[in-house]
């Protein structure tokens, strides 16, 4: 199930009462850090660029390992915002 987001739905998109949803490729660096973000596919670019903003932000992954060694890997990630009442 991808993960929901409420409060991190743009402000614009929630006056105009939307939801979305967002799939994104990400870049997780041997830190676990989100490198770099590519767009697969979004409702909106509003939607898109608050997935964005918020990858490059605040996501950390466990990295992937080659014989133990942690080494960058993309990923995809699905994303849905939704309204709350």
């Amino acid at each position: 199930m991808p993960p929901i987001f409420s409060r991190a739905t743009p402000s614009q998109e929630r006056r105009a009462e939307r939801e979305g949803r967002v799939v994104v490729r990400v870049l997780v660096g041997t830190d676990g850090r989100v490198k770099q973000v590519e767009r697969v596919s979004a409702t909106t670019d509003a939607f898109y660029r608050a997935t964005l903003d918020r990858a490059l932000a605040k996501w950390r992954f466990k990295p992937a390992t080659r014989d133990g060694v942690p080494v960058e890997a993309w990923r995809s990630m699905a994303l849905t915002f939704v309204l709350q009442n």
